[in-house]
């Protein structure tokens, strides 16, 4: 039952955020786009495949493991008397904090970078680029944050809120939107902002190695990997080596870590 409360949440804020930024980015986009209609259908296909195999991979698998990390009282967080709202927030706050790091070590790490690349590929930033990443990726984080419940102690309920938060960010600033640049800078002293993040798929490797967090901002200022620019409407995105329409396929996207570039 828990398990699917995981899985239903996270599928409830997709579809819930997926509709609303795609209405505001037709009414509004930042930037003016080609195609739109095969690169939301290749990027949402990806996406469908990855909650399919993910789910049926993971979401079981966390479940348990929280369980048996709360009956056991195993972990950091287990092992301070705190509230249960504390621990929950402290949850998620270490879940963050390993994102950012994980996402770090995917543009650092050659053999990461491969999967990692799927994501960076996209020539065209949108809502639907959110759910554009590898499956191999995706069950390499997985997998390794099955690690992290036990040795964080960190509770289910954080677990689900995180997962809910990251997709509704995500969604947020992926989409083919602009808040205005006061608006953009007042938001992002605590969240990643739409250009905070435009400027981190950009095709100069300067921009693409920053600003890395995924939810709260002040990872990046706090580790030195903050960056902004002047004129965000000026960004190319992609990678150039993968530009190529045989890339952009199904096929060429799922091949794209055992590529040589």
């Amino acid at each position: 039952m828990i398990d699917a409360l995981l899985t239903d949440w996270r599928a409830l804020s997709a579809i819930v955020g997926l509709a609303l930024f795609f209405v505001w980015e037709s009414l509004a986009p930042f930037f003016a786009q080609q195609e739109r209609g095969r690169h939301a259908a290749r990027n949402l296909t990806i996406a469908s495949a990855n909650v399919v195999l993910v789910g049926a991979c993971c979401a079981g698998a966390t479940v348990a493991v929280a369980e048996m990390t709360a009956v056991m009282g195993l972990g950091v967080l287990s092992q301070v008397r705190l509230p249960t709202a504390a621990r929950v927030m402290l949850g998620f706050l270490l879940l963050d904090l390993w994102t950012y790091w994980w996402h770090r070590a995917n543009h650092r790490w050659p053999l990461l970078w491969r999967f990692h690349r799927m994501h960076h590929s996209d020539p065209s930033l949108d809502v639907t680029s959110a759910v554009r990443f590898h499956s191999g990726e995706l069950l390499l984080s997985a997998g390794l944050r099955l690690l992290l419940i036990p040795l964080f102690g960190l509770p289910l309920a954080a677990l689900v809120l995180y997962d809910g938060v990251v997709v509704a960010t995500t969604q947020f600033h992926h989409a083919n939107i602009g808040l205005g640049d006061r608006a953009d800078t007042f938001v992002r002293f605590v969240v990643v902002s739409p250009n905070m993040h435009k400027l981190h798929h950009s095709q100069l490797r300067i921009e693409t190695d920053s600003n890395y967090a995924t939810v709260l901002s002040c990872w990046d200022r706090l580790f030195g990997t903050y960056r902004r620019r002047e004129n965000y409407h000026e960004i190319e995105f992609g990678l150039p080596d993968l530009e190529a329409e045989r890339f952009q396929t199904i096929k060429g996207l799922i091949l794209t870590p055992f590529r040589r570039i």
